[in-house]
């Protein structure tokens, strides 16, 4: 079972995202600006935080709070949290055995990361390819 990953907003990005895949390895966390939210909408691509800095550098809210993750969350709880607690665009994100990159869908928001990750594995998808 997946340990919990728990973040306030001092560690580095590339800590978290690595952390996070560590746990959920046919899965990985892309953080982004906030304005990333409405490219994806319009289908054009985005870029994701600069991953040398803490999430605290990076956060457009200055509020307090913290997340955590757990096998038992859904996706999209994760998503919301992120733009409620420090203002970021977060999608979870998995690669396809063939390579391709792909965000979850709105279908999979109401899954756990471990059911997400568990149908990730079952397709063939590749590990480890957190960005």
């Amino acid at each position: 079972m997946a340990r919990e990953i728990t973040t306030t907003g001092s560690k580095l990005v590339s800590t978290l995202m690595k952390e996070f895949n560590a746990n959920f390895p046919y899965l990985r966390l892309k953080i982004c600006p906030p304005e990333a939210k409405t490219l994806v909408a319009k289908g054009e691509s985005i870029s994701g935080v600069d991953k040398t800095k803490k999430l605290t550098e990076v956060r457009t809210k200055k509020g307090s709070g913290e997340i955590s993750f757990t096998g038992s969350k859904n996706v999209g709880t994760i998503e919301r949290e992120f733009e409620n607690i420090f203002g970021l665009y977060v999608q979870i994100c998995y690669t396809t055995k063939e390579g391709k990159r792909h965000y979850s869908s709105g279908a999979e928001d109401k899954k756990s990361l471990t059911e997400l990750n568990r149908d990730k594995a079952a397709e063939g998808c590749q590990k480890d390819q957190w960005d």
